[in-house]
C-alpha cells in the first residue's frame, strides 16, 4: 500500500483525477464522439496506472490467474493510445471517418490478442513478471512485451504528428495544452522504443543491454506526466480565467453601488421586475447575472435621467468623470425638484461602448467620482 502512495505515484493520482474530472464535465456539456474518445483515452490511462500497483495487481492475478493484470494494464494502455487516435480521426477526416477508425480497430485487436495468446502459453512461473534480464529470454515473455510495445510505438507516434498538425489551427491555451502532450508523447515513445530495443537485442542476439531498459522507464514515466498535463492544462486554465472574471463582477458590482442607489431612488422603476435567483451572489453564473443586472438597470436610469443632462455628458465621463458626477448631481437635484427638461434622450455614454463590457468601465469611473463626492 506505501508503494500506491508514494510521492511520485500521489502527483500522478493527483494529475489523472483531475484530467479525467475535466474530461467527465466535458463529456456531460457536450456528449459527442470526440470528447467520449479523449475522456476514454485518459480513463484507459488512469486504469492502467492503477494496474501497475502491486497492492492492485495482486488482487487482480487472485482472482483472475497470474498474468491477468499485465495483460489488462497493457491492453489499457493500447486502448487509450486507440481512443486518442479516433479523437484526432473523427475531427479530422469528416464523413471518411468511420472507415478509418474501423481500420484502427484492425491492429489493437491484434495487439491485444497476441497479448492474451502469449501470455497464456508462458511459463506459470513467468507470468506476470516484470521485463527484466531474468524473463527477457523466455520467447513467449519477449513476445508478450515486444508486440504490446509495438503498438503502442506506432500510436503513440501517430498521436504525436496528429497533435503537431492540429496545433497549428488551435487557440493559445489550447496550443501549449497540445504541445506538452506532443512532448509528452513523443517522450513515451521513446521510452518504448528504448524497451523495443532491449527485447530484441536480447531475444535475437543474447545480450542483456540494461541501459536500454533504464533509459526508457523515465521517458515513459517523465512522458506520461507531461501527456496529463497537457490534457489538463486547458482546463485549469479555463477554470483559474472563471474564477478571476468571478472575483472581478464581484468587485465591479460593489463598485457599482453608489451609482445605482441614487439613480434606483431617483428611478425606482429601472429595476428588472424579475427578481434575483435565490443564491445568485454565491453561485457562479450567479454572480455574472447580478453583475449584469446591475449595469443593466444603471443605463436605463441614465437613459431615464439624459433628458436633464447636457449633450456632451456622454463624452464628459469618459474624460473627466468629476465633473461627471457633478452633473448627474445637479441633474438628479433637478429631476428631484420637478423642473422641467428638454424630453430629448441623450448619450449618456461614451460613443464606441457597443457591449455590456465596454460600457462598464466608464460606469465604474464615474461611480467611483460620485463616491469619492467630487
Amino acid at each position: 500500500m506505501s508503494t500506491l502512495f508514494s510521492p511520485v505515484n500521489l502527483i500522478a493520482l493527483v494529475l489523472f483525477a483531475a484530467a479525467l474530472a475535466w474530461r467527465i464535465y466535458q463529456v456531460t456539456r457536450a456528449p459527442t464522439v470526440p470528447n467520449w474518445a479523449v475522456t476514454a483515452c485518459v480513463a484507459g490511462f488512469a486504469a492502467a496506472f492503477l494496474l501497475q500497483q502491486t497492492v492492485i495487481s495482486d488482487e487482480v492475478d487472485a482472482l483472475f490467474g497470474r498474468g491477468a493484470a499485465r495483460v489488462a494494464n497493457n491492453a489499457l494502455l493500447a486502448c487509450g493510445i486507440c481512443a486518442l487516435l479516433i479523437f484526432f480521426l473523427g475531427s479530422a477526416l469528416g464523413p471518411r471517418r468511420y472507415r478509418r477508425v474501423t481500420l484502427e480497430l484492425v491492429p489493437l485487436a491484434a495487439a491485444i490478442a497476441l497479448m492474451v495468446v502469449t501470455m497464456s502459453l508462458t511459463p506459470p512461473e513467468l507470468r506476470g513478471l516484470p521485463l527484466g534480464p531474468s524473463t527477457i529470454h523466455d520467447s513467449w515473455v519477449a513476445a508478450f512485451y515486444l508486440g504490446a510495445g509495438l503498438y503502442l510505438i506506432y500510436g503513440l507516434i501517430a498521436c504525436t504528428a496528429w497533435i503537431v498538425r492540429y496545433q497549428r489551427v488551435a487557440d493559445r491555451n489550447l496550443r501549449i495544452g497540445l504541445r506538452l502532450s506532443a512532448i509528452g508523447m513523443a517522450s513515451a515513445a521513446a521510452g518504448s522504443i528504448f524497451r523495443a530495443l532491449y527485447i530484441v537485442v536480447a531475444w535475437a542476439f543474447g545480450p542483456v543491454v540494461k541501459v536500454l531498459l533504464l533509459l526508457g522507464v523515465p521517458f515513459v514515466i517523465v512522458g506520461g506526466m507531461l501527456f496529463l498535463t497537457g490534457v489538463t492544462y486547458p482546463g485549469l486554465r479555463a477554470r483559474v480565467s472563471a474564477l478571476r472574471r468571478r472575483r472581478q463582477h464581484r468587485r465591479e458590482h460593489r463598485s457599482l453601488a453608489p451609482l445605482w442607489t441614487v439613480l434606483v431612488r431617483a428611478f425606482p422603476s429601472i429595476v428588472l421586475r424579475t427578481p434575483p435567483r435565490r443564491g445568485d451572489r454565491l453561485s457562479p453564473r450567479g454572480v455574472h447575472r447580478v453583475h449584469y443586472r446591475r449595469v443593466i438597470e444603471i443605463r436605463d436610469g441614465l437613459v431615464q435621467l439624459s433628458p436633464y443632462l447636457d449633450a456632451d455628458f456622454g463624452e464628459v465621463v469618459a474624460t473627466d468623470p468629476g465633473a461627471a458626477a457633478a452633473a448627474l448631481k445637479a441633474a438628479l437635484a433637478r429631476h428631484a425638484a420637478g423642473e422641467a427638461s428638454d424630453g430629448r434622450a441623450k448619450q449618456v455614454l461614451p460613443a464606441g461602448a457597443d457591449d455590456l463590457e465596454s460600457d462598464v468601465r466608464p460606469l465604474l469611473a464615474l461611480s467611483a467620482a460620485l463616491a469619492n463626492g467630487t
